[in-house]
């Protein structure tokens, strides 16, 4: 089979997973699972205080705002054509069921945890790890209620009148949870 052709069925079978309603549920399953297992890997494996967890947890949190910016806009937008094509699907049916498939980010987190935690011994880097996929966990949760719900609180519906805006100009408002970044990078839509 000729390399392109082999590039491209890989490259369908991957979008049709990302495109299945199981496999977008499974990934919210899967990255707890993660998360669990980082914080268990801190706490029980390596015997690291409780409180210095929760402060690499926190910057795990805090470094995850930037990673849903970065990834976002240069990533889903600008990025390899397999996460453009995928987040492009998403702009033209936002209440599709799509995820990146849900043994991507085991394949992705796993090796160097294991690597600087397990085998170098890195007391925090599992915290951390946790407090990103914590972030991941609420963005992927907020991004699907943006979409599917209509709550009453008015600092939703501001975020989701703000991802409104993204779907109609993509090039603002790259921030789902937030707009903190955007403000940074001078990406946010501002009324004229």
């Amino acid at each position: 089979m000729p390399e392109t052709q082999r590039l491209t069925s890989q490259t369908s079978w991957i979008l049709r997973v990302s495109e299945s309603k199981a496999n977008y549920w499974a990934t919210y399953a899967v990255d707890f699972s993660l998360m669990l297992f980082f914080i268990g890997w801190d706490g029980f494996r390596l015997g690291y205080g409780v409180y210095a967890m929760a402060g690499m947890f926190a910057l795990g949190l805090l470094v995850w705002t930037l990673t849903e910016y970065c990834a976002h806009r240069w990533l889903y937008h600008w990025g390899f054509a397999l996460t453009r094509s995928g987040h492009d699907k998403h702009h033209d049916d936002p209440l599709a069921h799509l995820a990146m498939p849900w043994f991507v980010t085991p394949l992705l987190f796993l090796p160097p945890q294991l690597l600087v935690a397990g085998y170098y011994g890195v007391h925090g880097f599992s915290s951390l790890l946790a407090g990103w996929f914590l972030g991941f966990i609420a963005y992927s949760f907020m991004h699907h209620s943006l979409h599917h719900y209509k709550l009453s609180y008015s600092w939703f519906r501001h975020l989701q009148s703000q991802h409104r805006i993204h779907h109609a100009l993509p090039e603002t408002n790259y921030g789902v949870t937030m707009r903190f970044w955007d403000r940074i990078f001078r990406t946010e839509f501002i009324k004229k």
